[in-house]
This record gives C-alpha cells, sequence and structure tokens, in this order.
C-alpha cells in the first residue's frame, strides 16, 4: 500500500472529491518523506561520520590534515543544524575541534610561547578553536542530560564528577571520547590562559572528567591519561598542589607504555624539561625525535620495496607522529633559545 493510500484511504471524500486534495496530499507527502528521509540521512551519515574519525588517525602529512579537516567540520556542522540533539555529531564536533586545535594552532603556538608572545595569532586561533569544542562538548553533555552547573556542582559532592558521569554516560567509546575531548577541549583553554583565574578554577572538572574516562580505558588514545597527568602535576606550582616529580614520572610511564607515540615526548618536553631547565634530557629527545624523522619519511615515501619498522605497526599513530614531528621542528629551530 502505498504512503497516500494509507494516510488517505478511499473512504476519505473529502480529497477525493476536490482538486485541493490531491495538492494537499502531494504536499504533505513532500514534507513528510522529507523529513523522514532527512532523519535516516542524517542520522546514518552521523554513525559514519563518528565511526571514519578513526581513519583521520592514519594520515600522516600534517598539511593535508591541516587544510582537510576544516570541510569535514563544516559538513558536520550543517548536517548538526538539522539535528541539533544529534550525540554522534556532537561527539565528532567536540573531537574534530580539539584535534583541530591541537594539532595545528597548539602546535603552532608552542614556536610563540618560546618566543615570549603572549598574544600571538595561532593562540588565538588554537583559543577559537578549543571554545567551539568546548561548546559542542557541553552540548553533548546536556544531551545526555548533565547541564554544565551539575558538573560545576558535582566537584564538591560525594564521588564528584565521576558519579555524575556514572549515572547518565555508558562506557561505550562515543561517551568516553565525547567526554574525554570536551576535557582536553576546556584543559587547552585552561593552559593558554593561566591567568584568568575564572578558567583556571574549572580544573577539577577537566581533571574529574579525565579521571572518570581514565578509569574506563586507561589506554585511549595511545597514552593521552598519562600525557594529562603528567602536564597536570608538572604545570601547577607546588603552592597550588602541583607535584613535578610525580608528572615526570607519568611522563616516562607514557613513554615507556607508548614508544612510538612520540607525542608522549614533545609533551615531556614541552610541559617538564624546558620548565624545569634539563637542557641534557631535552637535548636527548630532541636526538631521539630527529632519528624518528628520518624514519617517518623513509616509511612514508613509496618504494617497490620496504621494511616495516614496528613503529609504524600501528596505522592509527600516524597522525600523532606527523604532530609531534611538527612540534620537534620548532623545538629543533629554537633549541638554543629555549637553554
Amino acid at each position: 500500500m502505498s504512503l497516500a493510500r494509507f494516510l488517505f484511504p478511499p473512504s476519505f471524500t473529502l480529497f477525493r472529491s476536490s482538486k485541493w486534495g490531491v495538492f494537499l496530499i502531494i504536499i504533505f507527502m513532500q514534507l513528510g518523506c522529507s523529513s523522514l528521509v532527512q532523519k535516516v540521512a542524517v542520522g546514518t551519515t552521523s554513525n559514519l561520520l563518528f565511526d571514519a574519525t578513526g581513519e583521520i588517525e592514519t594520515e600522516a602529512n600534517w598539511d593535508i590534515f591541516a587544510k582537510g579537516v576544516p570541510g569535514n567540520l563544516k559538513m558536520m556542522e550543517g548536517l548538526l543544524y538539522l539535528q541539533p540533539e544529534n550525540k554522534r555529531l556532537l561527539a565528532g564536533l567536540t573531537k574534530g575541534y580539539t584535534g583541530y586545535a591541537f594539532a595545528i594552532y597548539d602546535t603552532l603556538s608552542l614556536e610563540e610561547e618560546i618566543l615570549g608572545t603572549d598574544d600571538g595569532p595561532m593562540k588565538k586561533a588554537a583559543l577559537l578553536n578549543y571554545s567551539k569544542a568546548v561548546e559542542y562538548g557541553l552540548r553533548f553533555f546536556e544531551a545526555k542530560g548533565i547541564k554544565y552547573s551539575e558538573l560545576q556542582a558535582s566537584v564538591n559532592k560525594d564521588g564528584g564528577v565521576g558519579t555524575l558521569l556514572e549515572k547518565e554516560f555508558s562506557d561505550d567509546i562515543l561517551d568516553l571520547e565525547g567526554a574525554f575531548f570536551t576535557a582536553q577541549s576546556l584543559g587547552g583553554l585552561i593552559v593558554h590562559q593561566r591567568d584568568d583565574m575564572l578558567l583556571v578554577a574549572q580544573l577539577p572538572i577537566v581533571k574529574g572528567i579525565f579521571d572518570w574516562v581514565c578509569t574506563k580505558k586507561p589506554d585511549i588514545n595511545f597514552g593521552a591519561c598519562d600525557i594529562f597527568y603528567g602536564a597536570y602535576e608538572s604545570g601547577r606550582p607546588k603552592a597550588l598542589g602541583g607535584n613535578p616529580t610525580k608528572g615526570k614520572e607519568h611522563f616516562l610511564q607514557a613513554i615507556a607504555k607508548n614508544p612510538h607515540n612520540w607525542l608522549t615526548r614533545t609533551n615531556y618536553m614541552r610541559f617538564y624539561l624546558v620548565p624545569m631547565g634539563e637542557e641534557a634530557e631535552f637535548k636527548k629527545h630532541l636526538r631521539f625525535l630527529e632519528d624518528a624523522e628520518e624514519k617517518f619519511q623513509t616509511h612514508n615515501k613509496w618504494r617497490p620495496i620496504k621494511s616495516q619498522g614496528e613503529e609504524f605497526t600501528e596505522k592509527r599513530l600516524a597522525l600523532y607522529q606527523a604532530i609531534a614531528l611538527k612540534q620537534y621542528e620548532i623545538f629543533k629551530k629554537y633549541k638554543n633559545k629555549i637553554f
């Protein structure tokens, strides 16, 4: 039975006898089918887009990532316009803008940081993209039933942020990544604006979300938990509860457990070795990355026959490695200014 006959059977004489009935049926069908098709299409596409984010991590060319991601993000935003509460789109956009902010602008802002530029264009761009990620992340939280005011209040309650998340979030990758990248983007805003006490006051929320995610999936994103805890402990003065020694331990754990995620080393250099003035250790990791870059370039150039080093068996590490080598270029360029 057609949709028209189901909605308007032969006994529906008003539409059978009226020339306007045909017109109204057509309009009704167009609107109804358009809405149905739209809902199905957006839902299916959002599932594919979220599931395909893993492929982006296999991109070994930093420049291709930098130029290719914005178009994908705008497409996802267009789909979200049609379904504003689609959780997969919200989580995907949170992940996308966080990754874009970190991989491109946060990385390039390292140069401004070394040169002592407090408010450079790369830092500004990083803040704008992290801000977008936070906004989508908090919309994801709301779609899951948690308002930001509840996150703030949970900090001072028994069980903290983790207890609140445990009530509304599941253990699947959608919820874990939605939470993880919301925390990372908020943390990125705080790192770049440490003089903003209102922002710094949100740090317990970041820590609480990371604690929950990292308990559920300690190996998420190839050592990201240890990197966070390393930066968290190293980046705060002792007067505010920081513990650089503990931070160093986390970084070394990250390097040991995920030796082929070279971001563990560049973050160790940025957040511990440079602030602590450990020049010899810094140069040691600089030499490691110099060797890694040569291997990376050799591996990613096509040859009829080439060996597969163990550094490259996990294809999803390619983007992490490319970002780390971009950061290495900056460290190498300014190594004489750093120490």
